[in-house]
């Protein structure tokens, strides 16, 4: 039976490099995501991001990173770093939230201009803990971080218009 090599160590600064490349280590724990994007914040200039590696993945694993974090103006300072931006013109925006983020004012970063793709995060996956709320704004350009298929990674405090549109119940 051979020995299975020990876990690779990670540091804010190897962490760091991962993330500036696109690159999505999941199995990191809370406390060094936290002190990687701190570290990030200090220490990166705008030469060392892939932005369109890491707006991609942010749209597919922002909000587990985000959870992990648990300091949204944190995840916002390397957001607005790290990602590429947007030109466009503003959007009318759906975002499928949790109850508890929203009643107290954490709201995501990722939207979507389908309002039914946010109806089902809103009484699916963001129902669980809390219950659900179905979200909609107007997201004018400079609010608009990067959009990476379809998903639109927004500034939630330059939002626009923000109204609540259906309530549903804790899965």
């Amino acid at each position: 039976m051979g020995a299975s090599s020990p876990p690779m160590k990670h540091s804010p600064q190897s962490l760091a490099k991962q993330f500036c490349l696109g690159v999505y280590v999941n199995v990191v724990d809370a406390t060094l995501w936290r002190a990687t994007f701190a570290y990030i914040v200090r220490h990166a200039d705008d030469s060392v991001f892939q932005k369109s590696a890491i707006a991609a993945l942010w749209a597919q694993y922002g909000g587990d990173l985000r959870a992990k974090i648990k300091d949204d103006a944190l995840v916002l300072a390397v957001l607005k770093q790290a990602l590429p931006g947007y030109g466009g013109d503003g959007w009318t925006l759906y975002r499928g939230e949790s109850w508890f983020l929203f009643d107290h004012d954490q709201i995501g970063f990722c939207w979507t201009p389908s309002e039914d793709i946010a109806t089902t995060y809103a009484k699916g996956l963001n129902a669980v803990d809390s219950g659900g709320v179905l979200l909609k704004c107007y997201a004018p350009a400079e609010a608009i971080l990067a959009m990476q298929n379809n998903v639109f990674i927004c500034d939630p405090s330059r939002l626009l218009r923000l109204t609540t549109l259906s309530l549903f119940p804790k899965l």
